[in-house]
């Protein structure tokens, strides 16, 4: 009885084997090919591929699988496992979204390159493409990068441009209404250059900073200290232009300068990263970094009314009239003021580069400060000429200004001048040199050649040209 029922069980499980491999039989026999690129092909690679991890693992594991061949028609164990791997449904990718959202929290709040960094995690989290392993993308902290420009490459190609400025101012203090002592102060502050020519270099600060000075000496970058002096100031828009010669520059061992360059205040927006170079604290020059707080607003500076950018980037004691520029390293505004007060932070002042630029534009060309002034024109007799035009070797006059101290002093139109306050004059160039040494009100002794050959003494008084309506 019992060998019967074992016999029966035996056949039915015979008979479900044998009809679970005739059903697979038939469907390896009317399924598509995939190696062909059939319907099964698409519908699998329109699915999201599944991570180079996971199907490693699965390969492995496949291969080392002992191979079994199968017994009549049948497939084989390695055709099995082929269909099943094949049939299988590729799993997609689960997102861990509160992880993306917090990594995105974070790069928001360190601020600086936010949209770099917001892509990189991004990336980190959404990207199919096969890796085995993952480093998540850690946000620096960049105050600002345009163009593959980071805030070391801004602070580098501006940097050489501005210069420390050191000032003595010196007067008399009243006590009391009964007696007086003198004294004499020191000051500082900051200037970016913005012009170069072959005479000179000329420098943009506040005219706070130069007001009253007795000497200025500018330093540079690697050190060298150069005389300066002031050629015009603006004090409602507390703005002053310095110079500096090259002589005194080559004296210094300056062989070249930088000369930067304004950028377009009108396009800032709020938010825009700016850096604020100068002399802080009179410790040299360094930087620092912030953006733009608000593009207009109203503030006093030493009674003048003035309109400015507002920005979170440290002002100190000594950065006044220096350069406050943008992503790109164009100079935006110039640092004029900080508000002083403990309960404040992160507000501090700059002219815009719009007011500025025709500002000192004008006062270099034009000047505000007593310049020394003959009211002629002229040409150079070279020795080339001189022997040509059996002429003396000097300065032609060409034109006299009517009134002017040239005409007071006799001084007519063909006249050469061959001396002036002692030194001898052999082309144009150096007449304005040597004019340009005297001060307003001197009284110089001039020597000329009338009509080539006749000899005159004359007595000229320097005269302003900024007083010459």
């Amino acid at each position: 009885m019992f060998e019967n029922e074992e016999e029966n069980l035996y056949n039915k499980n015979k008979e479900v084997e044998y009809s679970n491999m005739e059903d697979e039989q038939r469907e390896r026999e009317t399924a598509p090919e995939i190696i062909d690129g059939s319907a099964e092909e698409t519908t699998f690679a329109e699915e999201e591929p599944v991570m180079a991890n996971e199907t490693v693992g699965q390969e492995s594991s496949f291969e080392n699988e002992k191979e079994t061949e199968g017994t009549g028609d049948g497939p084989s164990v390695r055709e099995y496992r082929y269909e099943e791997q094949v049939k299988k449904t590729p799993k997609k990718k689960k997102y861990n979204w509160s992880k993306f959202i917090a990594a995105c929290l974070v790069v928001s709040v360190a601020g600086g390159a936010s949209i770099g960094a917001g892509y990189g995690a991004a990336k980190y989290y959404f990207d199919d493409e096969p890796t085995v392993t993952k480093t998540p993308v850690v946000a620096q902290t960049v105050s600002s990068s345009v163009a593959g420009s980071s805030a070391v490459d801004i602070i580098k190609s501006v940097k050489p441009s501005v210069v420390s400025i050191s000032t003595k101012v010196s007067g008399t203090a009243e006590y009391f209404g009964s007696f007086s002592v003198p004294y004499e102060s020191n000051g500082m502050g900051s200037g970016v250059i913005f012009y170069s020519d072959d005479e000179k270099i000329a420098i943009a600060t506040n005219n706070h900073v130069v007001d009253g000075a007795t000497s200025i000496y500018v330093t540079f970058e690697d050190g060298a200290n150069v005389p300066a002096k002031v050629v015009g100031t603006k004090s409602e828009s507390d703005l002053a232009v310095i110079t500096v010669s090259w002589d005194d520059l080559k004296s210094a061992g300056v062989k070249d300068v930088s000369v930067a360059s304004f950028g377009d205040s009108d396009s800032l927006e709020v938010g825009d990263s700016v850096i604020a170079i100068g002399n802080a604290m009179g410790m040299g020059l360094s930087a620092t970094d912030g953006m733009i707080s608000m593009t207009e607003q109203t503030i006093t500076v030493e009674g003048n009314e003035l309109t400015v950018l507002q920005t979170s980037a440290a002002i100190n004691g000594g950065n006044s009239g220096g350069p406050l520029v943008n992503s790109t390293g164009e100079v935006i505004g110039i640092n004029t003021a900080k508000y002083n007060s403990s309960m404040a932070e992160g507000m501090g002042y700059a002219i815009p580069s719009n007011v500025i630029a025709p500002i000192v534009e004008d006062l270099l060309e034009n000047g505000t400060q007593p310049k020394p002034y003959i009211g002629i024109k002229g040409t150079s007799i070279t020795t080339d000429n001189a022997d040509l035009y059996k002429l003396p070797v000097g300065a032609l006059i060409m034109e006299v200004t009517e009134g002017g101290p040239a005409e007071t002093a006799g001084i007519m139109v063909g006249d050469i001048i061959t001396s002036f306050n002692g030194n001898t004059v052999m082309d144009m160039d150096s007449l304005v040199k040597v004019v340009g040494e005297t001060k307003v009100g001197d009284t110089v002794d001039v020597h000329v050649v009338r009509d080539g050959k006749t000899g005159h003494d004359l007595k000229l008084t320097i005269a302003d040209k900024n007083g010459v309506n």
